[in-house]
């Protein structure tokens, strides 16, 4: 119970500060994918540019009926479809349609 909301107040403590510091996480998810490129739900309008790199995450099962979200690669935008829409080339790992992707934004 104790390590619980230790556990809490750490992670509420790390967006607040990351919030505060001008942290920005764009999300989208993979929409189409072959062994070496993707299509994903992002594109300019969601302010990502051509070669931008994007981290991939996947929701995977984990000891019955829990979940935990797992770092599967990384992939870089190479060009964009439209406003809503990129292409990827896979750098690392192996995506998944509805994989999640990542880009963390600093603002300074």
């Amino acid at each position: 119970m104790k390590t619980a909301f230790v556990c809490s107040a750490l992670i509420a403590t790390v967006l607040v500060v990351a919030c505060s510091a001008g942290f920005r996480v764009i999300k989208g998810s993979v929409l189409i994918r072959t062994p070496t490129e993707a299509r994903i739900d992002l594109g300019s309008e969601d302010g990502i540019q051509v070669g931008d790199t994007l981290t991939v995450w996947r929701e995977e099962r984990w000891e019955g009926t829990s979940t935990r979200t797992v770092r599967v690669g990384t992939v870089r935008v190479a060009s964009m479809l439209d406003r809503e829409h990129a292409t990827v080339e896979v750098l690392t790992g192996f995506l998944r349609e509805r994989d999640r992707v990542e880009k963390v934004c600093y603002s300074r």
